[in-house]
């Protein structure tokens, strides 16, 4: 895809430019599936609400789907702690509207406290995304029994439901972009320097 896109607008085809594309393209990816899993999730609770009612709506759709709230909570909180940020509080009782949350200070200078902020707001979406995989290709082929089956799609549903991205996690994430676009390239860099790319 990335020469393809090299080829359509004519840009040098140097490690640099892969490194920089792939970079954008990895961040536009979780922005759109954060956003459009957002989607989905408030086309649900609609159909819901017009159904059933508003209340039976936001009780299914949320608290059914619990296990995908403790995920995405303790993946902020993962990535915070990984990044160096101090996780101060993790809350995973539903309080209102609010079905969980994670509070963070950011340590370092500006730079890190960026970064903190930025791999943190977009981790419920990455991580998210390496869970299911992970479920997909190493769980999946290895059940047998009916239940098997319906835990795993029920684990499969609540946690892919809970890639969001609040507006929160979603002005968070633009705080750190510069230097999370930085260490994405570099590391894209580094990467094509052995050979290595997506």
């Amino acid at each position: 895809m990335i020469k393809l896109m090299i080829e359509k607008f004519s840009l040098p085809d140097n490690l640099a430019v892969y490194a920089l594309l792939e970079t954008l393209m990895v961040f536009l990816i979780i922005l759109i599936a954060g956003f459009v899993i957002n989607l989905i999730n408030t086309g649900i609770t609609g159909f819901l609400s017009v159904t059933i009612g508003s209340s039976p709506a936001f009780v299914i759709r949320n608290y059914a789907t619990y296990p995908g709230t403790v995920h995405h909570e303790f993946a902020h909180a993962i990535v915070a702690f990984i990044t160096g940020a101090k996780v101060k509080k993790i809350t995973l009782f539903p309080k209102g509207a609010t079905l969980g949350s994670v509070e963070l200070e950011t340590r370092g200078n500006i730079f890190l406290r960026s970064i903190q902020l930025s791999l943190s707001a977009i981790a419920p979406v990455v991580l998210g995304a390496v869970t299911l995989f992970l479920l997909w290709m190493k769980l999946l082929p290895n059940l047998t029994e009916i239940w098997h089956f319906v835990i795993f799609w029920y684990a499969f549903v609540s946690i892919l439901l809970h890639m969001t991205m609040s507006s929160v996690d979603y002005l968070n994430f633009f705080k750190g972009l510069l230097p999370s676009t930085i260490i994405m390239f570099l590391l894209f860099l580094l990467l094509g320097a052995f050979g290595i790319s997506f």
